[in-house]
C-alpha cells in the first residue's frame, strides 16, 4: 500500500493521484540525557488529490505531532514528506519551508486565530499580502471566497461581531486563500456546535470537489468519519488501522481495516488479542481467502507454563505425546 523506497530531497512528482506521501515518519521529543518521548514510530500513508482523509486516535497518540510535522513546522526526527510536485519538505532550509507553506498549504484550527481588530475581508486577505498578490486580486479572491462560503454579507464585521460558525468559515476562507493544494484541520469543529460542524464538514466536501484541494483533519469529533474518504487510526504513534466512510468511532473494530506498516508492523484489536487467550507464537499459511495464523504455544494461566498446540487444528498436546488427539498430526518433537 505504501511505497518503501526512500526517495531524495526532490525527485520527478508524485504519482498523478497523490497530493502528498509520507515515508517512515519518527519524532522523538526530549533532550540528550533527558527522558525521551517517541511520538511517531515510522507513520507512513498517502494522501491522494481531492480527498478528505481523517486522523482519529486517543489524546497523546500523536495526531498534533504528525499534523505539525508534515506541514514542515516540526521537523521530524527522521522519515520523508513528499508532496506532489516531488518536494521532500522535511529536507527544506527554515526559511524555503515558511515559502512553502505559504504558497502550499492552508491551516484551520479549533481556535480560528483570526486577527480580532481587522474585518472578516482583511483577515482572509491577510496570506495574500504576504506573497505580495496585487491589490485586485487580493479582492476578487476575498469576494470569490466568501460567496462560496456564504459570509460575503459579513465582509465588514469583525470576528467578535459574527458566530463562531461564520468565524470558522472566515478561517476556512483565509486557508484557502492562496489556492493550496492541501488544507490541515486539526480539530475544525472543536468550537462550534453539532449543526455548524455539519455545515463546515459539507462545505469541505463541496468544496474538494471544485477547488481540487485535499484535506487531512484530525478531530475526536463521531460525525468527521462520515465525511472522509478514509480514516486512518493512530495509536501510541502507529498507524494501527484504516476505515472507509461512515465508520462508528464506538466501534472502531466492526470497520476496522488493519495496516502493514513499512516496518513490516501489524497491530491487531484489543479484542482480538484477549480472544487469543495469551498466545505466544503462531504458525502461518497461505489458503485461498488469505492468511491464515494458528496458535503455535499459549500459555496456561492456571498451571504457569506453556502449552504445545497442534500446527494444524490447534488442539492442545499433552505431554510426552507424539500426535494430536484431535486430527491425528504427526508431531515431530515430543511434548515436555
Amino acid at each position: 500500500m505504501y511505497s518503501d523506497i526512500t526517495r531524495k530531497i526532490q525527485l520527478d512528482p508524485l504519482p498523478e493521484h497523490l497530493a502528498l506521501q509520507a515515508i517512515d515518519i519518527y519524532h522523538v521529543y526530549g533532550l540528550e540525557h533527558q527522558n525521551k518521548v517517541v511520538a511517531l514510530k515510522g507513520v507512513s500513508f498517502d494522501i491522494k488529490k481531492s480527498e478528505i482523509l481523517g486522523i482519529i486516535g486517543p489524546s497523546g497518540s500523536g495526531k498534533s505531532t504528525l499534523l505539525l510535522s508534515l506541514g514542515g513546522m516540526l521537523k521530524p526526527s527522521a522519515g520523508q514528506v513528499f508532496y506532489a510536485d516531488g518536494i521532500d519538505i522535511t529536507k527544506m532550509p527554515e526559511e524555503e519551508q515558511f515559502e512553502y507553506r505559504r504558497n502550499n498549504i492552508g491551516y484551520v484550527f479549533q481556535e480560528q486565530n483570526l486577527i480580532p481588530f481587522l474585518s472578516a475581508e482583511k483577515n482572509i486577505e491577510m496570506p495574500m499580502r504576504l506573497i505580495n498578490t496585487n491589490r485586485s486580486k487580493r479582492k476578487q479572491r476575498v469576494k470569490e471566497l466568501m460567496e462560496i462560503l456564504g459570509i460575503w454579507h459579513r465582509r465588514a464585521h469583525t470576528p467578535q461581531r459574527i458566530s463562531g460558525g461564520e468565524q470558522q468559515r472566515v478561517a476556512i476562507a483565509r486557508a484557502l486563500a492562496n489556492n493550496p493544494n492541501l488544507i490541515f484541520a486539526d480539530e475544525p469543529t472543536g468550537n462550534v456546535d453539532i449543526e455548524t460542524s455539519t455545515q463546515i464538514l459539507e462545505l469541505f466536501n463541496e468544496l474538494k470537489e471544485d477547488l481540487g484541494v485535499s484535506y487531512l483533519i484530525c478531530s475526536h469529533d463521531p460525525i468527521v468519519g462520515d465525511f472522509s474518504d478514509r480514516t486512518l487510526e493512530i495509536r501510541d504513534g502507529i498507524l494501527i488501522g484504516e476505515h472507509l466512510q461512515d465508520i462508528d468511532l464506538t466501534d472502531l473494530d466492526s470497520s476496522r481495516f488493519l495496516v502493514i506498516d513499512n516496518q513490516n508492523r501489524i497491530t491487531l484489536p484489543e479484542n482480538a488479542i484477549s480472544e487469543l487467550e495469551g498466545a505466544l507464537l503462531y504458525t502461518w499459511s497461505m489458503t485461498e481467502e488469505g492468511i491464515l495464523l494458528k496458535p503455535l504455544r499459549k500459555y496456561d494461566k492456571s498451571k504457569g507454563r506453556k502449552i504445545k498446540n497442534c500446527t494444524t487444528c490447534g488442539a492442545d498436546i499433552p505431554k510426552g505425546v507424539y500426535s494430536c488427539p484431535r486430527c491425528g498430526a504427526k508431531l515431530t518433537r515430543v511434548v515436555r
